[in-house]
């Protein structure tokens, strides 16, 4: 298996400058995390305390982006418990309001509104079918009216005619 490490690399490595460049310490941190303690057992001293340096180095950007990952889950939880809190006083007005809405049209009172809505509607019935017998006792005098009209028509005319019968003699 080929080593882990390029020293020639590692020696060009700048642990003072790895925090700002961001991608070569990612490819860093992977590469020193799969050496083998047998590949730095014949490595200078010198070597040695570079990649120390470098760890170190990584290491201190690491705590960094955990303080700062830290930092952002403390302020999601604080805006989640407040979030819950507004929900909490929400739920608890609600409730409030529900038990009061609850206590001011009390039992018998609603009952007392469904009786009274009931009355109203049969009520209402009993006219709607009053107005429709109205209306067929109207069609049926309009009719007879009708009728009536005819019948005088009938009549003028034949009066008419007897009228004008009745001068032919005189």
């Amino acid at each position: 298996m080929p080593p882990n490490i390029n020293w020639k690399d590692i020696v060009k490595v700048d642990p003072d400058d790895l925090p700002r460049q961001e991608e070569l310490a990612d490819n860093l941190l992977v590469s020193l995390s799969k050496v083998e303690v047998n590949e730095l057992k014949s490595e200078s001293q010198e070597n040695l305390i570079h990649l120390f340096r470098i760890t170190q180095s990584l290491m201190k950007m690491k705590a960094q982006e955990v303080e700062l990952a830290l930092e952002e889950v403390d302020k999601a939880g604080e805006e989640q418990a407040k979030f819950e809190n507004q929900l909490k006083t929400k739920v608890i007005k609600l409730e409030n309001e529900l038990e009061m809405a609850l206590q001011s049209t009390g039992g018998r009172d609603t009952r007392f509104l469904r009786d009274e809505i009931r009355q109203l509607e049969k009520q209402l019935e009993q006219k709607d079918r009053e107005l429709e017998d109205m209306e067929k006792e109207l069609e049926k005098e309009k009719k007879v009216n009708e009728q009536v009209r005819h019948i005088f028509s009938v009549n003028l005319t034949c009066s008419s005619y007897l009228k004008s019968i009745c001068s032919c003699f005189l």
